[in-house]
């Protein structure tokens, strides 16, 4: 039996078993700082929530010209002499301890006026007093506790917004409905004065439920059958439309029990309710993250001249001289002019380790300047050809029709014709007309799928925020039901199954340096995007100090800078001790440490791989690096030689995952050479590298070193799947009965208005009790309870404000 694993202290995400009390070192890093810091009551408002591991890398220090520039155009553009508003994006927020928190930030800072957080959305607007505030001490502030701001602005309020107003709107109306329809059925007169009027405003109360929130299910059920697909909505249109109709018919007619106002309005808000629940949760989890910025909008041109401009990417043409700033994308293939540049080519081919580039030698599109030097290049193509937009313009696969499109034209057929047979019968054996449509009717109202149309999504949504416990946000809709088929999972290496940065094997001579020479190291280390200097920032695992210190690249052999005092740190080659060592830091030539580095699994890859494998899962590699590096990852994971390739292409990775079973795999990568691969696979999951690419196209992605999730993630699609045909099953023998009451004429209004509930409330305790239950293999977690503040947080619309 595995031992429970202790929760971070920060996150609360389980720990890995190579750390204590923190799952990574940014969660240390942050919640160091806050409890010296005097911010403990964060911990407070958080409560029991589980938050996102804090990404080391997301601490690194950061470029913010573009906020700068933001700010001074938006006092530009203000009139008022004094107040100057900003809307921007932020990434991190999940509690309503990350509010307080920012705002605890922003209060003391000079000229701070008043800041709005929309938690759910992830923006903030921020007000201040014209020219006095600093927008970039701001900026640094926020991000040393793990939250990133990004460009805001005005975002389309979408389906979720849209969903959210239709709900409360209908939810009045339900209300209406059944206050006024209630005294109708305790027995009230129909010559009691205001009997008409009750009927009248129930009447309306339903029509407008069916404008506001019937509308919606019309129109995707119209335009799923202009497409030749049936849509789960369609029943539910039928089953609206045929109440309304008939509770018309039946209040000019004069015939009661056609009467379903309350039963329509009813109906339309929990149906509703159950689409916003699921839609509401896959929008939050795309907010989490910033809008992508990976590759930029624009680039810098310069001339003979010397003269600089900004201009977009789609402009670019051949010839065009650019200039590509340290931590910037060559967005196309170009010609080197500079002397030298150090790239990584991680994104594009896999290749884990630094690139070296000499002036006239070929830069490939996509590859990332990770150099300390702003380097000159001409460009070779136009941004329309090049790798990088045909990498990024690849949209992921999506299924080809849906999967209960059979089920639900025969489910359409039978209910139609059992009505209009039991319309047929009644007429036929001597009942009026009113009587014979009231048994029609009431066979297509109480055949709604409502039950599915609570429960499954309510299923959704319990299956989503287990796995948000483990780091895991679902950015699809039809996620799970794609997870409960796949049985072949596909694997990038470098990034994926390995950590994104080498792994520092010797600590030790980190730990022996004292503070001064730690924080020099620091300095070295926190501009540069070297493989090596992104391992050492975060075993440093802390952001660097404020200093103006100019850090040199050395070219070809390292990086280093001149303090104060006038000694000379540098970090780089180790010359004759390669043997020995990777990489050495030294003063003033004297050498401080050498560091020895090595390429490593995720943590816990091994055992969820047995575990997968024990389950049956065919498992592939496919990666853009040498033979040698994925051979040996291969053998550590005991992937057979005929399920890995190494050396691919993107065009090669694609290929290969079309042929194995694209209907039944998920693949997993993090770089654009896997964008292609993506396309072709029936879903698709990526880490959070903070290059904002992948995560902003697959399925879902994860936060944190560990795969250990991934057991967990398919166990939780299988249990799903379970818990909705456990529902299926029981609204089928819902509907027998129900039907077989309708057709012996025993079937009223006030009993559907009452079945209705109760059906949706049976299969949420279906639901709830098949997806509580926890497979023997699943690694224990904490269970959680999210406090009232949470769900206040995600169900509200509002912003919150903080003076």
């Amino acid at each position: 039996m595995n031992a429970p694993e202790s929760s971070c202290l920060h996150c609360g995400t389980p720990v890995p078993p190579d750390r204590t009390r923190f799952c990574c070192a940014g969660c240390e890093h942050v919640f160091t700082l806050l409890t010296e810091g005097g911010f403990d009551n964060f911990y407070n408002l958080r409560g029991n929530s589980t938050l996102a591991p804090v990404p080391p890398q997301a601490l690194r220090e950061r470029d913010w010209q573009w906020l700068e520039e933001l700010a001074a155009q938006a006092e530009a553009r203000t009139s008022d002499a004094s107040s100057v508003q900003l809307d921007l994006a932020v990434q991190g927020l999940s509690c309503l301890g990350c509010v307080w928190l920012i705002d605890s930030v922003f209060k003391p800072l000079a000229g701070a006026q008043r800041i709005e957080i929309q938690p759910t959305r992830g923006l903030m607007r921020v007000t201040w007093h014209r020219g006095v505030f600093n927008f970039t001490d701001f900026a640094r502030r926020v991000q040393q506790f793990g939250y990133l701001l990004g460009k805001g602005g005005a975002v389309p309020a979408g389906e979720v917004f849209s969903l959210g107003r239709r709900t409360g709107v209908c939810a009045a109306f339900a209300l209406n409905a059944m206050a006024f329809s209630l005294p109708a059925y305790l027995g009230m007169e129909r010559t009691f004065l205001f009997a008409s009027w009750f009927d009248l405003i129930a009447a309306c109360s339903a029509t407008l439920a069916l404008l506001v929130g019937g509308s919606y299910f019309a129109q995707r059920s119209f335009a799923a059958l202009r497409r030749g697909v049936l849509h789960i909505d369609t029943p539910i249109t039928l089953g609206i439309a045929a109440a309304w109709l008939g509770s018309m018919a039946g209040w000019l007619g004069g015939v009661n029990e056609l009467r379903y106002f309350d039963f329509v309005a009813i109906f339309i808000f929990l149906m509703l309710a159950g689409r916003w629940l699921q839609q509401s949760a896959v929008e939050r989890n795309r907010r989490r993250l910033l809008q992508s910025t990976s590759i930029p909008e624009s680039v810098t041109k310069t001339d003979a001249a010397g003269n600089k401009e900004i201009v977009p990417i789609a402009q670019l043409a051949r010839g065009d001289v650019l200039l590509i700033k340290p931590g910037e994308v060559f967005p196309v293939t170009c010609t080197l002019q500079s002397p030298h540049a150090t790239l990584s080519l991680e994104w594009i081919n896999g290749e884990s380790e630094a690139a070296s580039r000499n002036e006239g030698q070929h830069i490939p599109s996509g590859a990332l300047n990770i150099g300390t030097l702003t380097v000159e290049a001409t460009s070779l193509e136009p941004w329309d050809t090049s790798l990088l937009h045909q990498l990024a313009d690849t949209t992921a696969a999506t299924s080809s029709a849906p999967l209960l499109a059979g089920l639900l034209s025969g489910y359409l057929a039978a209910v139609v014709l059992i009505g209009i047979a039991g319309f047929a019968y009644w007429f036929a054996h001597g009942a009026d007309a009113g009587h014979a449509l009231q048994i029609m009717i009431s066979v297509f109202v109480v055949s709604c799928p409502c039950a599915l149309g609570v429960a499954t999504p309510f299923a959704d949504d319990m299956a989503a925020t287990t796995m948000e416990r483990l780091g895991v946000f679902v950015r699809a809709a039809g996620i799970w039901q794609k997870l409960a088929r796949v049985r072949t999972i596909v694997f990038d290496k470098t990034g994926t199954l390995t950590m994104e940065n080498p792994q520092l094997i010797n600590p030790e001579a980190l730990d022996a340096l004292n503070a001064p020479e730690k924080s020099a190291l620091r300095v070295l280390v926190a501009a540069n995007l070297h493989p090596v200097s992104r391992s050492l920032f975060e075993a440093l695992g802390a952001m660097p100090e404020k200093h103006n210190m100019t850090v040199e690249e050395i070219i070809g052999q390292g990086v280093k800078f001149t303090d104060d005092q006038g000694k000379t740190w540098s970090l780089g080659r180790p010359g004759s001790r390669a043997e020995e060592a990777d990489t050495i830091f030294t003063r003033d030539g004297v050498e401080l440490a050498a560091f020895r580095f090595r390429e490593s699994l995720r943590p816990q890859t091994v055992a969820a791989f047995d575990t997968l494998r024990r389950k049956h899962f065919a498992m592939h590699l496919l990666s853009g690096d040498r033979t040698e590096k994925v051979a040996r990852t291969a053998q550590l994971l005991q992937i057979p030689p005929a399920s890995w390739r190494a050396e691919m292409t993107p065009a090669e990775k694609a290929a290969q995952v079309a042929a194995l079973d694209p209907q039944r795999t998920l693949y997993l990568g993090d770089g654009a050479n896997d964008s292609l691969a993506f396309a072709e696979a029936l879903c698709t999951g990526s880490p959070v590298t903070g290059r904002n690419f992948l995560e902003h196209k697959a399925d879902f992605y994860f936060l944190g070193n560990s795969l250990r999730f991934l057991p967990d993630l398919l166990d939780t699609a299988s249990r799903r799947r379970r818990a909705v045909r456990q529902v299926f099953a029981f609204a089928v023998t819902y509907n027998i009965v129900t039907i077989i009451v309708s057709l012996t004429g025993h079937m009223s209004p006030l009993l559907a208005a009452i079945l209705m509930p109760l059906s949706s409330l049976a299969t949420i305790g279906i639901v709830r009790l098949s997806c509580s239950a926890r497979p023997r293999e699943r690694i224990q977690s904490r269970v959680q309870t999210a406090p009232l503040a949470k769900q206040i947080l995600r169900s509200m619309s509002a912003p919150v404000i903080v003076d």
